[in-house]
């Protein structure tokens, strides 16, 4: 009686398949014969299994591509509002309209539920227009102004939520309901500030949103409250 042959190891098996990955294709009836026991739909041929994983890649895949189809819509359509209220903007021909038309466009064009400007100045006596608003002087050292260090300091728009201390500055009263928020730090001195547009919505803005257009919206409205409001000609 002969003594029995030595078996391999599934390290040696793995091994050799791939020091040889045409060994299946050359040997398509070993394919078929594999099965894979432990699978959660039962037992199944590799042919299959790997269909099936193929499946779900292609699935994911799908979403993922769907998903930025309309994250870039999403961000089309900003544009054009952005592009529009721009627009609007342009024509104002004194402070209190380029207020009023900010406001009023942010809650019917860009569906706010809330809009806040905060205008840094030591000129306290700054006349505003009262527009049932979040619209305010506020000192550029109040302490309050704190919280926003890193957002002013990059000199970027954020969106998404922001801190309880941050909404209660922005909102005062409405701060419960603002879900997420777009907030955009509108340049350096003279009439620096912060412009916030709110949602209830938890999910209306988000950090994968575009921000450009944002940026280039304080920017154009940062122009305009110099012209307006210091006197400046840009």
């Amino acid at each position: 009686m002969g003594n029995p042959e030595p078996s391999l190891s599934a390290e040696q098996v793995s091994a050799y398949l791939k020091q040889h990955r045409d060994f299946l294709i050359s040997q398509p009836d070993v394919l078929q014969e594999l099965t894979l026991g432990d699978s959660p739909d039962g037992t199944v041929s590799l042919v299959h299994f790997q269909r099936k994983q193929l499946e779900r890649k292609t699935h994911q895949l799908q979403e993922q591509l769907n998903a930025l189809l309309e994250n870039a819509e999403s961000n089309n359509q900003l544009q054009q509002r952005v592009n529009a209220l721009i627009l609007a903007l342009m024509d104002c021909q004194d402070g209190e309209a380029l207020l009023t038309t900010l406001v009023t466009k942010l809650h019917e064009e860009f569906q706010a539920d809330a809009v806040s400007l905060q205008i840094f100045s030591q000129e306290t006596m700054l006349t505003l227009p009262d527009l049932n608003a979040n619209v305010a002087v506020i000192h550029p050292d109040d302490p309050q102004l704190k919280a926003f260090d890193h957002v002013l300091a990059n000199q970027v728009p954020v969106c998404g939520r922001l801190t309880k201390k941050q909404k209660q500055t922005l909102f005062g009263e409405q701060a419960e309901s603002a879900n997420s928020i777009a907030c955009l730090p509108l340049g350096q001195k003279p009439c620096a500030g912060l412009l916030a547009i709110a949602s209830q919505d938890a999910n209306r803005f988000h950090a994968d949103m575009g921000t450009e257009y944002l940026q280039f919206l304080g920017d154009v409205f940062m122009r305009l409250m110099r012209r307006f409001y210091c006197g400046q000609t840009a």
